[in-house]
């Protein structure tokens, strides 16, 4: 079962994240430190789930065969 809600979960984390880095001056002592430290983790994971996602390595679907044996006849030259 496929979980249809990844990526909402993703800017969420992105959001909270950035929410928590602009109000945690009002956090005294060393709690802003932890705060900062797991804000930036939600940030950084988000940013990178979303990303990762929009760049993935989907395989292309050719208007023409000739696109697709161009890159194959690529890949035996380079072998060579």
């Amino acid at each position: 079962m496929k979980f249809k809600y990844k990526t909402t979960i993703y800017f969420f984390l992105v959001f909270v994240g950035a929410g928590m880095l602009l109000f945690r001056d009002d956090i005294q002592g060393e709690a802003q430190i932890i705060v900062t430290i797991i804000a930036l983790v939600a940030m950084m994971f988000g940013l990178y789930k979303v990303t990762s996602m929009q760049l993935s390595n989907k395989p292309k679907k050719y208007d023409s065969e000739e696109y697709f044996n161009r890159e194959k006849y690529e890949q035996q030259e380079e072998e060579e």
